[in-house]
């Protein structure tokens, strides 16, 4: 019951997320036809370097504006880094920083190009298991686990599917099925389809 209360708010809060993302895009929209305008003073001030780099900053901003959404409705580690990777070069790009600001921005940047490329990971863990994507491969899961699964499905959400379909069950958030010994559990799911599971490996009851 926990699982189906706790997705419940899941959603209603996924679809605020939809809705504010609308009014950014509305006010992207806006502030665009601005810059459109703003195109008529560049050119009255072809040599005022000042104007140009107000316009620049405005339009990174929007850039900026435009992958906030996407992280948003993304909701991935990856676009959260990609979002800061674009703000930090448009502090770059745009502000008159000295030279240890730049090269301060240039470091964060390369920490996040690290992080994003040896720390990144798909799967956290929990008092009573493993939580992974239901997109995650099976030779993935399987390396993760150190554990043989079947492979008549390529994810593990497939697999999931599979043993639920053999068994005759009907797919249901918080339900757990057995996958060779292992018992994993449907923590969240979409439209029907397996969004999120977790690897039981003690420390919490079924159901």
């Amino acid at each position: 019951m926990r699982f189906i209360f706790r997705n419940y708010l899941l959603r209603w809060t996924g679809f605020m997320e939809v809705f504010l993302s609308f009014l950014l895009i509305l006010s992207v929209v806006i502030a665009a036809a601005g810059l459109v305008l703003n195109l008529y003073g560049l050119t009255q001030k072809l040599n005022d370097t000042g104007y140009f780099q107000k316009f620049l900053g405005s339009t990174m901003a929007l850039i900026i504006a435009l992958e906030l959404i996407k992280m948003i409705l993304r909701d991935t580690i990856s676009s959260t880094i990609e979002v800061l990777l674009i703000a930090i070069s448009r502090k770059l790009i745009v502000s008159e920083g000295n030279t240890l600001d730049f090269l301060i921005g240039i470091i964060a940047i390369a920490f996040l190009f690290l992080i994003r490329k040896y720390l990144f990971v798909s799967e956290f863990s929990t008092d009573s298991g493993i939580v992974v994507s239901a997109a995650m491969p099976v030779a993935e899961a399987e390396k993760l686990l150190r554990r043989v699964l079947p492979r008549h499905a390529h994810t593990v959400g497939g697999v999931v599917a599979q043993i639920a379909g053999e068994e005759n069950r009907k797919l249901k958030e918080g339900e757990v099925y057995t996958v060779n010994g292992l018992k994993v559990r449907i923590n969240r799911m979409e439209n029907g389809i397996i969004e999120v599971v977790e690897f039981l490996t003690g420390g919490e009851k079924e159901g």
